[in-house]
């Protein structure tokens, strides 16, 4: 746990002084330690600030600990193109090491609550959150997350999107800064001939996608051991997810899987 921290904080601040991100001088803590306790929270403590606030504090990681409040309000406060340059910091570290420059594409839903409670969720309340997950052949409600990993399971892009959004509508939205060349392996649900070709075309980037029975074009689907790798790695994410996700708003609720796919990531540097 040691070594984690010690990363995630060198990280962060690394990060930040790069960007030459200024903290108010009156502020007690500065916005590397509170980025680093909401990772530690999502890697160790099921997403729990206070826990993670009540550890970091306690051993003398931190030695000014904010309340929980103000910790929330700070962390909130952040901008979220700050986080974005930080993701994509690790994310180019990624892309660099993979040679092969094979990619797959995928996603998987988290629900925000049971079915039944659904008509009394106060985070989320459209229909657009009411999703089907093929896999486990059931409905689900809340959202889903739609991420780009390396052949060795390394997130390099991820977007969330509400639930009943469609896998091929939401990748059409992806930024696929990638090598040329790339190989990117997908399921069924990427399907577009249109947009592998656009892909293909105009940036040299090649949709695998897998083919049903009545497909008019050959099947160049995705390779079992990359499949097994983002299924691995969707494992992993949801693993570390506590029994519940507290959270009061949207905003909360989609901040806390950021930092579980952050706190994932960081265990590749």
């Amino acid at each position: 746990m040691v070594d984690a921290i010690i990363t995630v904080f060198c990280i962060c601040d690394d990060y930040l002084k790069s960007i030459d991100y200024k903290d108010d001088k009156q502020a007690a803590m500065s916005t590397s330690e509170i980025l680093t306790t909401a990772i530690i929270a999502a890697k160790f403590f099921g997403g729990s600030y206070a826990k993670s606030r009540w550890f970091l504090g306690s051993h003398n990681y931190v030695n000014h600990m904010l309340s929980e409040s103000r910790f929330v309000r700070r962390l909130n406060q952040i901008d979220s193109e700050v986080l974005r340059g930080l993701f994509a910091t690790m994310a180019s570290t990624f892309k660099a090491a993979n040679k092969d420059n094979q990619y797959a594409i995928d996603s998987f839903p988290i629900p925000v609550c049971s079915n039944i409670r659904m008509y009394r969720c106060k985070i989320y309340r459209n229909k657009e959150y009411h999703g089907y997950c093929a896999s486990k052949g059931e409905y689900f409600y809340g959202i889903r997350v739609h991420m780009l990993v390396t052949q060795y399971g390394e997130p390099v892009e991820f977007i969330i999107e509400p639930g009943a959004t469609s896998d091929i509508i939401v990748a059409q939205s992806f930024k696929f800064e990638l090598p040329k060349g790339s190989k990117i392996h997908a399921d069924k649900g990427y399907t577009d001939y249109g947009f592998e070709d656009h892909l293909e075309f105009s940036r040299q980037i090649h949709l695998l996608a897998s083919r049903k029975e009545n497909a008019k074009r050959p099947d160049r689907g995705m390779c079992k051991k990359i499949r097994k790798r983002i299924e691995s790695s969707f494992s992993s994410i949801v693993g570390d997810f506590a029994r519940k996700i507290h959270a009061t708003t949207a905003f909360g609720f989609e901040l806390k899987i950021a930092l579980f796919i952050f706190a994932y990531s960081i265990k590749f540097m």
